[in-house]
């Protein structure tokens, strides 16, 4: 399995998670923020583990097959969380909450315990939005390094601008994928930054809206509420969104310059979700004024993308987590089933229609050759929805908020969970056993379904 590239990999998370901690106890410093001293803690603490990993991993590093990089996947999502949440942790919060807290921003799904603490500290605001800046990069550097091959999303998809490398190595096009995405993903935040300034935020909140609306974490300073945000302001987050929820790997492949014709469909189908579910909210709220379709079509974005926040009149609740459930594109920082999955099974639908009304027709090679892997996602999502609604109802909680809070974890859309009668303390109404099933759900959200099956198989571990 690679034990000297799974150290080495480690090394280099608690490395960039430790170095990432600099910016907010700068900022705690110059603010006399007592989270000061937990962030220089939490900074030291970080390296020196990421440092003794490096130190054992030191030697050859052969290559890490499928089981290596999946463990290398599953340290970042679950380890990495205990070292980024030692500021909150020796703050106010218990361990458990702090935990908690990390994984809900490592995962971009921004669910906080409480909003107001949230943005209570300037240093932990800004350490939420880097957090979930990193989850998003993970995201999608995982997603085209790893989870958008046929076995895994039914069909051939647009190659990644990077090399995969041999066919059993999976950690080289892990760290390959990281190099060519960051520096393009780190671009469009400094550019989402400058106009958030331009348009007149202040430079901290500026900061927050640019590494989460990238990361599609759907956290907003002050209040939490866009409804109180200058126009321009608004416009600048829908464009935001809608660019988190898109397929990022056209947008490297374009801004690289690909000579080849780009074909994509998923980022049309995307775009298309936005403009029809935008209508459909606006009708549902009686076709008023034509005015109202605006604010509607940034729902249906912010929605769609697992941004989660919403201005004016939010959709019914049903309707705001069928849309959630759907998500954004496969490589994108959006949670939720994703398009391309719901693309796979429209055209498997469409096939057997066919040949339901011409069962002797002969229509030609299969479109859709290789969609176990969408079949078994399909199965597990809906069943661990499932499963997370009656675990959430069984605390005396109200069906509507344990659908709000399951399918807000389970899509990484956390704010959706304020839209749910009862749902406005947010996460906190919820005892810490089902926090620790929300936090699985958000992690669960973040992994393939097959590879979520994967880790309770022991062959699969003994192989």
């Amino acid at each position: 399995m690679g034990l000297t590239a799974i150290l080495r990999g480690f090394a280099g998370v608690l490395i960039c998670v430790g170095a990432a901690m600099f910016a907010p106890l700068l900022l705690a410093i110059s603010k006399n923020d007592p989270a000061a001293g937990p962030f220089l803690y939490g900074a030291v603490a970080t390296l020196i583990a990421g440092g003794g990993a490096w130190a054992a991993s030191i030697g050859r590093s052969p290559a890490s097959d499928f089981r290596g990089a999946l463990a290398i996947i599953l340290l970042w999502w679950i380890v990495a969380p205990a070292f980024a949440a030692i500021p909150f942790a020796l703050g106010p919060m218990s361990f458990a909450d702090a935990y908690f807290e990390a994984i809900a921003a490592v995962t971009t799904t921004g669910g906080w315990l409480s909003r107001e603490a949230a943005v209570a500290s300037p240093s932990l605001m800004l350490w939420r939005a880097q957090l979930q800046w990193l989850g998003g990069l993970a995201s999608i550097a995982i997603a085209a390094a790893i989870f958008i091959r046929p076995a895994f999303i039914g069909i051939d998809t647009l190659l990644p601008p990077f090399s995969r490398g041999a066919k059993n190595d999976f950690l080289r096009p892990l760290r390959n994928a990281v190099y060519s995405f960051w520096s393009i993903y780190a671009g469009v935040t400094f550019i989402a930054f400058a106009a958030f300034a331009a348009a007149g935020a202040p430079t901290l909140d500026a900061l927050v809206m640019a590494l989460s609306g990238v990361a599609s974490g759907g956290f907003l300073p002050g209040a939490g509420e866009p409804a109180g945000l200058a126009p321009w302001i608004i416009v600048l987050l829908f464009l935001m969104m809608a660019f988190s929820g898109s397929n990022f790997v056209v947008i490297a492949r374009v801004v690289r310059g690909a000579k080849e014709r780009v074909r994509d469909v998923e980022n049309g189908a995307y775009f298309a979700i936005i403009l029809f579910a935008g209508f459909f909210f606006w009708l549902l709220a009686g076709a008023g004024d034509i005015d109202l379709i605006i604010p509607h079509l940034f729902n249906a974005a912010s929605i769609l993308s697992t941004n989660g926040f919403t201005i004016g009149e939010a959709p019914p609740l049903p309707v705001v987590l069928v849309t959630a459930i759907i998500g954004g594109a496969a490589v994108s920082t959006a949670g939720g089933f994703k398009i391309l999955r719901w693309l796979v099974i429209m055209r498997r639908a469409r096939e057997e229609l066919r040949r339901l009304i011409e069962p002797s027709a002969v229509f030609g090679r299969r479109t859709v050759s290789n969609e176990l892997g969408v079949w078994i996602h399909f199965l597990v999502f809906t069943m661990t929805l499932a499963g997370l609604v009656v675990i959430l109802s069984s605390g005396g909680h109200s069906f509507e908020l344990s659908a709000a809070a399951a399918v807000s974890a389970l899509s990484n859309a956390g704010p959706l969970i304020y839209l749910a009668e009862g749902g406005g303390s947010g996460y906190a109404a919820f005892g810490e056993p089902y926090r620790w099933a929300l936090a699985a759900a958000m992690i669960l959200g973040r992994l393939e379904a097959a590879v979520a099956l994967a880790l309770i198989n022991r062959w699969f571990w003994r192989a």
